[in-house]
């Protein structure tokens, strides 16, 4: 890189840090103004009001961890904006004018954004892979406390167990129990007849090496009753009720996390959680779907990133134009286009118009196509 690559890449990362701080304080503002009351309010019923200084440290706590959320949602989105704004600030000083006259073409100004970009864009996956996975606990955390301790259960069927309900009344997140835990088996293969099993808290138990293939869920002091005698052979292998007589563990691949909001926000999960998600044979098709084209999306979204810059580099330094505030404008309905479309995309893609990879890969094929077919109107 020159000495112009260094000035653009530090132009870029610098607008870029002034969109996101000042977009991220807009955000904390708003949401503080709407929610300061839940920030107030004491931790139970009995306990003494909440001080200035212990408010102000619900405050940074939460908005700390909301930081790596924002990140996720709004970095692609101010990585594109922040190239149309070098792109018009370059245009509109008359930076690129000495460029062309010694014969340097526009599109090398792409070099050092695209470079830039990539940084950017490290950082989302970075932030996505192992910050967001880390602080899952904490982004699930209301307002005001310090852990989500309490989820409300949100209930699954077992694939794996000839679609076995799994339910209860709500989740403890520290200990990763289920209270008032209820496992539905239906009349199949594992049971000669329809049964409920009650009990009061059920915890998800990890094999402890790879050796071993037992995990699944530990029922303690069940409140209902269970026959042994209405098991079938599959049965007795997978529901096993232990020695003390109040006690069944039954085996199964639905984890614990699938059971509350985590495991409906894919956005909580890494890769390799999400990997091992769609390779888990108790996921159901629509969950398998969501999880496939968010898998995609993933690897798709750092192309599409800087493809939309390629976009951009023509419509806003354009051979001919009547303003720059009119190239800008133009650039920016044709990426919001674009955007629209992948959102589109996505929505086909959870249903059964568009395959998963498909519906993924789309808005990448048509941001090359327009980047290849938009080329010509770059300024030389």
């Amino acid at each position: 890189m020159n000495t112009y690559d260094k000035y653009l890449s530090k132009r870029l990362l610098h607008t870029f840090s002034m969109l996101f701080i000042a977009a991220y304080g807009l955000f904390v503002v708003i949401d503080l103004f709407m929610n300061i009351d839940e920030f107030q309010e004491p931790l139970t019923r009995s306990a003494t009001p909440v001080g200035e200084h212990q408010m102000f440290r619900r405050i940074g706590e939460y908005y700390f961890f909301r930081l790596f959320e924002f990140f996720e949602l709004a970095g692609p989105i101010l990585i594109v904006i922040s190239v149309i704004a070098v792109l018009g600030l370059l245009r509109k000083s008359c930076e690129t004018f000495p460029l062309l006259a010694a014969g340097v073409p526009t599109f090398r100004l792409v070099r050092p954004l695209l470079l830039s970009a990539a940084i950017l864009n490290l950082a989302l996956i970075a932030n996505q892979e192992f910050a967001i996975p880390t602080f899952a606990v904490q982004l699930q955390t209301p307002r005001g406390s310090r852990v989500a301790e309490i989820q409300q259960v949100e209930p699954v069927y077992d694939y794996s167990n000839s679609l076995m309900h799994i339910s209860g009344d709500r989740v403890l997140v520290n200990t990763r129990t289920i209270e008032n835990a209820s496992f539905s088996l239906p009349e199949t293969h594992l049971k000669s007849q329809h049964c409920i099993l009650k009990a009061e808290t059920a915890r998800f138990v990890e094999p402890e090496n790879d050796s071993q293939n037992r995990r699944g869920w530990l029922l303690r002091n069940l409140t209902s009753v269970l026959d042994p005698e209405t098991l079938t052979e599959e049965g007795r292998r997978r529901i096993i009720p232990l020695s003390n007589g109040t006690d069944v563990f039954i085996q199964s691949e639905v984890t614990f996390d699938q059971l509350y909001n985590r495991g409906r926000n894919l956005k909580l999960l890494s890769s390799t959680q999400l990997v091992h998600r769609i390779r888990n044979t108790s996921t159901g098709e629509v969950p398998l779907r969501a999880q496939s084209l968010a898998l995609h999306t993933r690897i798709a979204r750092p192309i599409t990133c800087l493809l939309s810059i390629t976009i951009a580099l023509p419509l806003v330094i354009r051979r001919e134009s009547r303003s720059l505030i009119t190239n800008m404008a133009v650039c920016s309905a044709v990426l919001g286009g674009f955007y629209g479309f992948a959102q589109g995309c996505q929505v086909l893609g959870m249903t059964s118009f568009l395959a998963p990879d498909l519906a993924a890969w789309l808005p990448v094929i048509a941001s090359g196509l327009a980047s290849a077919s938009m080329a010509d109107l770059v300024q030389t």
